[in-house]
């Protein structure tokens, strides 16, 4: 009898999971709670080589760059001087792979179309409410009244995980950050051709990023601090003018392109950055959390999905090598744990010199940036750079 795994989450580590643990032998559902036609989520990502040599083993490449930036980005200062470049292109020679942007939704809909071609089942509009383990099979409850069976169940769903909540009722609540990842998407006459890179100024009062996508369009992110924890209503409805507002304020006395791009944009995108509180366990008894439901992670390395595909190989190798999935889930975790809370440091530290603005700070910046960027390329290997072997998987 084949092992069968229920699969809570249809973003990317979801069907790329059923998809690795396919060739091992297990079938899986998936279960999803948006419906089918609301997973549109708005933000870009960064895709860095480490998430990208696992993708290419189920998805084409080159369909995923049909809607795209560079990963490479040019620092400028406040007079719009460039200060240092990060340019991605040695990847390509040293990982196979090179950094680019790509819309979340794209990789979320060919990760989908990879796992439903392969015969696995995504079942939509599926909220998780509860699970229940006896006679050696876990059954998830959903809010329709219909419940599913298997050998395991993990938990893909993510930074607001239920399968998280529903496991550790005692652990505390993620924690608002008091920054909002924020961007959007414009069309402007005078920024109508790709771009070689991301442009990230350090502006008078804040940075600034952007670049061109292949098809013409303008994609931009930045950070805005606030205070209160904006209610859902206000994600929905407000906060969206609040921060395009606010921006055009911060950037008045950048260069005028900024708040062109601010105000011309037909899309803005507002993500509340949270902190997820570290967990003793990332499993218990036949149920095991990965990637942001287990390890949640700030958006400022561009690491989320890369962690969460990562941890797709690897759980599936230790269920291969494991017949007790307790062993597995348990070696999971320790081979993992040291690895993710290095990068979730390194997300922590970035994000804390995105909002250093005093004009001393400023001024050393703008002479090291270049050093700093040269080690860096070095310091990152360890998170591009990673494979997976039994012996080293850190």
């Amino acid at each position: 009898m084949n092992k069968r795994a229920i699969i809570i989450g249809a973003g990317v580590a979801g069907p790329i999971l059923a998809l690795q643990l396919k060739k091992i032998g297990f079938e899986s559902e998936i279960f999803e709670s948006r419906l089918e036609d609301n997973t549109r989520e708005g933000a870009f990502l960064g895709f860095t080589p480490n998430g990208l040599n696992v993708l290419k083993e189920f998805i084409d490449l080159d369909m995923l760059q049909e809607d795209c930036t560079p990963g490479s980005i040019k620092f400028f200062n406040s007079k719009g001087k460039q200060i240092a470049k990060l340019d991605t292109a040695y990847q390509k020679q040293r990982y196979g792979v090179e950094t680019f942007q790509l819309k979340r939704a794209n990789l979320n809909k060919y990760a989908r179309i990879a796992a439903t071609n392969a015969g696995i089942k995504i079942w939509y509009d599926k909220k998780f409410v509860r699970y229940h383990e006896a006679n050696e099979q876990v059954t998830a409850y959903f809010a329709d009244g219909t419940t599913a069976s298997a050998d395991i169940m993990i938990g893909c769903d993510g930074m607001f995980s239920e399968v998280r909540n529903q496991l550790f009722k005692e652990v505390s609540a993620i924690q608002y950050t008091k920054l909002i990842s924020t961007g959007g998407y414009a069309k402007i006459p005078e920024l109508s051709k790709p771009l070689d890179s991301i442009r990230m100024t350090f502006g008078k009062r804040g940075f600034f990023a952007y670049s061109v996508s292949n098809n013409g369009e303008v994609w931009w992110f930045n950070n805005y601090f606030r205070e209160q924890q904006p209610k859902p209503h206000e994600i929905e409805k407000t906060l969206k003018t609040e921060i395009q507002d606010h921006l055009a304020s911060v950037h008045k006395n950048d260069d005028p392109l900024f708040s062109k791009i601010i105000k011309n944009s037909h899309e803005i995108i507002a993500y509340p950055i949270y902190d997820v509180p570290k967990l003793l366990h990332w499993y218990k008894g036949r149920i095991c959390l990965i990637g942001d439901a287990a390890h949640g992670i700030s958006p400022h390395i561009g690491q989320g999905a890369s962690l969460a595909l990562e941890d797709t190989v690897v759980i599936a190798e230790l269920l291969k090598l494991h017949k007790d999935y307790e062993t597995a889930f348990q070696i999971f975790q320790s081979e993992r744990q040291a690895r993710v809370e290095k990068v979730i440091k390194s997300a922590r530290k970035v994000g804390n010199t995105k909002t250093k603005t005093n004009p001393i700070a400023a001024w050393f910046r703008d002479r090291f940036i270049g050093f700093f960027i040269g080690k860096q390329i070095q310091q990152l290997d360890w998170i591009y750079g990673w494979t997976y072997s039994n012996k080293n998987s850190h």
